[in-house]
Formats: C-alpha cells, sequence, structure tokens
C-alpha cells in the first residue's frame, strides 16, 4: 500500500496582492481591465483548477477592498471596530460611519448581504462593466451626500455602512473575512479541506450572527454615535432586509425604535406579510415602508400594493422595481437613487405616509390582475392581522415563501478538519 508524504502534495498557489501584480489596470471608465487585452474584464477562470481560480479571485478580491476602502474614508467616512473600544488586536468585525456622525440629525444605515466584504455591493459590476465606484458603496454615499437633512437643514445626512458578510474571525492575521474569503485562506498545500469554523474562536462577541449583528448596531452604534434626536434610514438588502424586519418586528424593538427611524427599504426580501404579527410595526410598515424585488421594469415603478398580486407576494406595504431583473446584487448599485430619492422626499414632510398607489396594465385580465400570487397573503390594515386563525390558515398554505427561505453562512464540517489556529 502506497501513501503520499505531506511534502510531495501539490503546493498552494500565491497570488500577488497589486492590481498590476495580478494584470490588470483601472481604465478611464473606472474599470477593471487586462493590461495584456484591455478590451477584457477580470477572468476568473484561468485554470481548470478550482482552487487556483478561488485563491487567484481572493487576492483581487483583496485589492478591490483596499481600494473601496480608501475611496470611502476620502468621502469621509471612517471605519470602527466592534464591538466598540475593543483592541484592533481583539476579534472584531469593522464597519464604516460618517466621521461626524454624531452631529448629523438624519443618517442613512445600510444593511447589505451576508455574503459581500464591507463597502462591496457586486463584483459582477466591479470586475465588469459599470466599474469600482458603481459596484460598491461609492457612488452610494456621494449620492446621500448631495442631499440635504431636512427642510431647515441643508447638511447632508449621515451614514453607517453596516457588515453582514465579514463576521468570520481569521485568528492568524486578526481580522474578519467573509465565507468566501475563508474558503481561500492559506493552506499547507491546495488540497487541503477549508478549516474548521469553531463557532467561538472564528466569531465576534455580539457579532456571531447576522441577527446579533443588526441588533448590535441598533442597540450599540446607534445609541452612542448617533444624535438621540436623529432620525433614521434603513435599507436592508436580502438577509440584512430580512434580519431588519425581524428587529423591528419585535414589541419591545419597535416600541424604542419606531419613532425614530422614519423610513425602511427592503430590497431583495423574503419576508411576507403573513409573517408579521406585530399590529403596530404593520401599521407603521404600510406607511413608511417600501419593498424591492427583481423586475425588468424600469427603476421606481410601483408592482403592488401592500395585498400583493399576480406575481407578487404580499408584502404588507407597497412593492416597487429597481430596475435589475436577474441578480439581487445588482439591485441597490442599479437603483440606490430611487432609494434615497425617497428618503429624501421623507425627511422633507415629517407627517409623511405612503400615497395610495393604482396599477394600470393595458390588455391584462382584470380578474387575474387582482389575485396576488400565491404564497402572498391579503392583509388590508391592522384589523386583518388580528385574526390569529386566519394567519395560522394562511401559513399552513404558505409553501412558497418557505421554499425561499435562505440561511445565513455556516461553518463547513469535513470528514478530517483543521482547526484554524492563531
Amino acid at each position: 500500500m502506497f501513501r503520499r508524504l505531506a511534502s510531495g502534495l501539490p503546493r498552494d498557489p500565491v497570488f500577488p496582492d497589486t492590481l498590476a501584480g495580478l494584470g490588470y489596470f483601472i481604465n478611464d471608465k473606472d474599470e477593471i481591465r487586462s493590461i495584456d487585452n484591455p478590451k477584457a474584464y477580470f477572468k476568473f477562470f484561468i485554470t481548470k483548477n478550482d482552487r487556483h481560480n478561488c485563491v487567484q479571485r481572493e487576492s483581487m478580491n483583496g485589492v478591490i477592498r483596499e481600494l473601496v476602502a480608501q475611496r470611502l474614508e476620502y468621502l469621509g467616512l471612517e471605519k470602527i471596530r466592534l464591538p466598540l473600544g475593543i483592541e484592533e488586536s481583539e476579534p472584531h468585525v469593522p464597519i464604516f460611519v460618517s466621521s461626524n456622525l454624531n452631529d448629523k440629525k438624519r443618517v442613512v444605515i445600510l444593511f447589505y448581504e451576508h455574503t459581500q466584504d464591507l463597502g462591496i455591493f457586486a463584483h459582477r459590476i466591479i470586475g465588469g462593466k459599470g466599474g469600482i465606484d458603481q459596484g460598491s458603496a461609492v457612488n452610494f454615499v456621494k449620492y446621500i451626500q448631495a442631499q440635504v437633512t431636512s427642510p431647515g437643514n441643508v447638511e447632508s445626512p449621515g451614514v453607517i455602512l453596516a457588515n453582514l458578510g465579514q463576521l468570520r474571525w481569521w485568528r492568524q492575521r486578526k481580522k474578519a473575512v467573509t465565507q468566501t474569503t475563508w474558503f481561500a485562506l492559506p493552506q499547507k498545500s491546495s488540497v487541503e479541506a477549508p478549516y474548521r469554523i469553531d463557532p467561538i474562536k472564528n466569531t465576534v462577541p455580539g457579532n456571531r450572527t447576522t441577527e446579533e449583528h443588526v441588533n448590535y448596531v441598533f442597540d450599540h452604534v446607534v445609541e452612542k454615535l448617533v444624535d438621540p434626536k436623529a432620525k433614521l434610514d434603513v435599507i436592508g438588502v436580502s438577509d440584512g432586509a430580512i434580519q431588519v424586519s425581524i428587529f423591528l418586528e419585535k414589541h419591545e424593538n419597535f416600541r424604542k425604535w419606531g419613532e425614530r427611524v422614519a423610513a425602511f427599504a427592503s430590497v431583495a426580501t423574503w419576508y411576507h406579510a403573513h409573517e408579521i404579527k406585530n399590529i403596530d410595526f404593520a401599521d407603521w410598515f404600510m406607511d413608511r415602508g417600501r419593498v424591492y424585488i427583481l423586475s425588468s421594469e424600469p427603476a421606481g415603478t410601483f408592482l403592488a400594493d401592500h395585498k400583493g398580486r399576480k406575481y407578487v407576494p404580499a408584502y404588507g406595504c407597497p412593492v416597487f422595481s429597481l430596475g435589475e431583473p436577474y441578480y439581487a446584487e445588482s439591485m441597490l448599485p442599479k437603483g440606490y437613487k430611487t432609494i434615497i430619492d425617497w428618503f429624501q422626499e421623507v425627511g422633507l414632510n415629517p407627517e409623511y405616509t405612503n400615497p395610495a398607489f393604482e396599477r394600470f396594465d393595458v390588455g391584462e385580465d382584470d380578474e387575474e390582475e387582482e389575485k396576488p400570487l400565491e404564497g402572498g397573503v391579503e392583509l388590508n390594515r391592522t384589523e386583518e392581522i388580528k385574526d390569529d386563525e386566519e394567519t395560522k390558515t394562511a401559513n399552513c398554505n404558505l409553501k412558497a415563501g418557505e421554499e425561499t427561505k435562505v440561511e445565513g453562512p455556516k461553518g463547513v464540517e469535513n470528514t478530517k478538519p483543521g482547526e484554524e489556529t492563531s
């Protein structure tokens, strides 16, 4: 019987940590292009070996993270560590906040997808058509800084960029990473299994899950760093939208934050109306909430009311398009102006409530048009949520919502996993 010694295993690939070293440059359109072929974008499949491809992508992602961080800091944002006051060498999660956050009377908080690095929206845009600023939070922050806080305050709103993605703690390099980065960490050889994730050692206290991170941002970051009288405009994307919805739907949280959150934009969510049990939150969400889903309709197009309609489930508030039909990660880069413009409208009117929208589709059967998508439950307003029996019946029939539920990243258990060591 033969065995292969560790010294005979193929070496783990190593790639340069600079854009030029990887063979790319940034053109005048802010797009990453190949030095050898300026018409070509970033190429992931450089070999048939998946380990080599993933490590190369991680090297590129590391360069992009640095570029985006530098540009955000140039716009006046600063990186802080959570838990607040923690040392840099201790387990922490970084977030970006406006440097003068405490002076702001209106703050926009973004809870983005749990799969992306801090400040990154879509690598398919950063590494392809569109460029770095469009595919990251740079243009998003620039547009917020071009707005005014309220009719009597011409200062721009503050910004908080939460970090639902980098919740894994890499002890060796003492930095927070995403699940994607974790799989590309340096190994002894290119055929090693990924490091086992210790639920305590490789996570950050108070921010071990996306749910804990959302709670921490509200209960600690906003509580301690934001003016108590400042209004909050909240954007949640994908899992970020789910966790914010769950957080605000809790009675104790809504009693505390309901008056401060001026508007909530829920993007690419799968949190439906039948899941709302808090009557006060349901009534508020009807007036101050909007859901944005994948759609080929132009950005800002009204798709359905709180009851839903054909092909659109009931979300409990008006539903709109952001002009992206395929990829959830491309929704905010393409439609952030639509959301920020709505926040501006809310900020300029303290008594704002969602107006009554109506959609007309020429040539559609009216009877079919009024029928919500199977999986959506019709909710008129407060009184319909009180009927527990109706809600339970709806839950039994609601299979579509359960099937589309996506869990956050979990540790990968291998046959003989190796633990990541400090």
